[in-house]
């Protein structure tokens, strides 16, 4: 049993509770600055994206009325474009590849580094180089590491300790998703939910301000409006829950098939070590020009195809052909885009391919069972929010991010039940979370860059239940070399451990990681997290 506490250890607790205050408000005011920035960022980078697929539909409506060669035009350019963001990135930041989600995961976990000096400008460039020439990627991925990015930049401008920044780019990247879909909740669980998996007040707080004044960032400068201008669906009767629980199992086993196929993609990428980046991401530029041709909506990011499959205009059953076709291209392009390498995201697509794949549900259940699916738009919300949760593995970010988005709060509990089913389709086909299967390839292809810190690293993890850590004494926790555990929070208490401290569910510890922390980090936070 553990004694009771001597004077020596309440005035232990006193001060270590006035000091984490004091860094936590310091943190608070941080967060601001960083959510100011990464809001910033967001909007210039949308802009920047505007203009250049504006420019590229304005080409291609110009060239249809030169049908004998036009068609041959826009291939070339985007071949141009293409290998341009293809070169800029292999050359100078190939951490800006892709998505850059898993590559902050990485960074989180202290076996990546991030060079926001480095990063930014490629990140931002290369971007909308590649997603300006047709590629079929998304800004938000990138719009998450550039706010990362601001973090650290932020953290080492205001000479911030190592052991401090994590929060700041985590607040960073969590701002940058607000800002980007203008969704400050979404923001702040994407970084709890997929970022940190905890919740200690120094995480929550950072999180949230970041994301709610990335926010009012980016609805000063770009309205108001919900992500997509759609009016609301009714209520869906509670006898359609089955179509909508169809639709989590047919999201499901779509995610299943596109996170091998991303890998895949990748892995072949990989495998042509002789083709250089820059002519990869040329030729498949050239693909996505001709695509352009004669699907447009299969090219570039996707928001306004999504926006018109979610107001209803290929409600009809007349175009169900083409959204097989559409759904196809677009899972084909984007596996394929994301392969070269070049800046770019997966979110708008992937949010393409749900409304698309849930649309098609809905006008099938239409016409088997007109009575229960009166509006069959309704079911392309419901797509996209249960593919997220199945590629993700974030069904919770994905609930709020399509509430957020749409404004059509109707639908919440047809996208718990769409949700839940496409997650546990996804779990019960081991199919692995897009991004941490991203990182884990990544690792194990390259291996893990972080080396020695002179400076010592404080990390939060909350104990799950039934984990390793839960109902362990402290001296038996057999914590990695240059590791220590200072201080744990429980139930609105602030604990200084001894060796016969026992943990339990919901504690909150605070540990301090010195030397090489290229695996301790990792190892604690899987020491803490349920197996059951």
């Amino acid at each position: 049993m553990e004694g009771a506490p001597s004077p020596t250890k309440i005035q232990q607790v006193r001060r270590w509770s006035l000091l984490l205050r004091r860094h936590r408000e310091v943190q608070f005011a941080r967060a601001a600055l960083v959510g100011l920035g990464a809001g910033a960022v967001a909007v210039l980078f949308q802009k920047a994206l505007s203009l250049a697929e504006g420019a590229r539909a304005s080409l291609l409506s110009w060239l249809k009325g030169f049908p004998e060669w036009g068609w041959a035009v826009l291939p070339l350019v985007a071949a141009v474009l293409a290998g341009i963001a293809g070169w800029l990135t292999s050359r100078y930041a190939p951490e800006a590849a892709g998505s850059g989600i898993p590559h902050l995961k990485g960074v989180l976990l202290q076996v990546r580094r991030l060079s926001w000096r480095r990063l930014l400008p490629v990140k931002f460039t290369g971007g909308v180089l590649a997603i300006g020439a047709g590629l079929s990627l998304g800004r938000e991925g990138p719009t998450v590491q550039m706010g990362a990015a601001v973090g650290q930049a932020v953290g080492q401008m205001l000479k911030v300790p190592r052991r401090s920044r994590s929060h700041l780019m985590s607040a960073g990247a969590g701002a940058g998703l607000a800002a980007a879909f203008n969704a400050p909740l979404a923001g702040f669980i994407f970084t709890i939910e997929e970022l940190h998996r905890e919740l200690s007040p120094l995480t929550y707080g950072t999180a949230l301000i970041g994301a709610v004044v990335a926010d009012i960032v980016a609805r000063s400068w770009m309205g108001q409006l919900p992500s997509f201008h759609i009016s609301g669906y009714p209520m869906p009767d509670l006898t359609a829950l089955p179509l909508f629980a169809i639709l989590g199992l047919v999201t499901g086993l779509m995610a299943a098939i596109f996170n091998r196929a991303l890998l895949g993609s990748l892995q072949l990428s990989h495998r042509l070590e002789r083709v250089p980046a820059w002519a990869k991401a040329s030729g498949l530029g050239a693909v996505a020009g001709l695509v352009a041709w004669w699907l447009p909506e299969a090219v570039g990011g996707g928001h306004s195809t999504a926006e018109r499959i979610l107001r209803g205009e290929y409600a009809s059953l007349d175009f169900l052909p083409f959204l097989a076709v559409l759904f196809l291209a677009k899972f084909a392009l984007t596996v394929a885009s994301y392969g070269t390498g070049v800046p770019g995201g997966i979110f708008a697509p992937m949010l393409v391919l749900g409304a698309s794949i849930g649309l098609m549900v809905g006008q099938i259940s239409f016409l088997c069972v007109p009575g229960l699916a009166h509006t069959p738009a309704a079911f392309a919300v419901v797509g996209m929010a249960s593919a997220f949760a199945a590629i993700v593995g974030a069904p919770l970010t994905g609930v709020v991010l399509i509430l957020e988005m749409t404004g059509n709060y109707e639908q919440l509990f047809p996208l718990l039940v769409a949700c839940m089913v496409a997650f546990l389709t996804a779990e019960r086909l081991r199919v692995e979370p897009i991004y941490e299967a991203l990182l884990q390839y990544d690792l194990q292809r390259t291996g893990a860059h972080a080396g020695q810190y002179a400076e010592h690293v404080m990390m939060d993890v909350t104990v799950e239940p039934h984990s390793p850590m839960d109902g362990r004494r402290v001296r038996n926790l057999g914590l990695p070399r240059g590791c220590l555990l200072v201080l744990i929070r429980r139930g609105g208490r602030e604990i200084v451990p001894g060796g016969e401290t026992r943990l339990r569910p919901g504690d909150q510890l605070q540990v301090v990681v010195a030397g090489d922390i290229s695996h301790a980090c990792a190892l604690i936070r899987e020491a803490a997290r349920s197996v059951s």
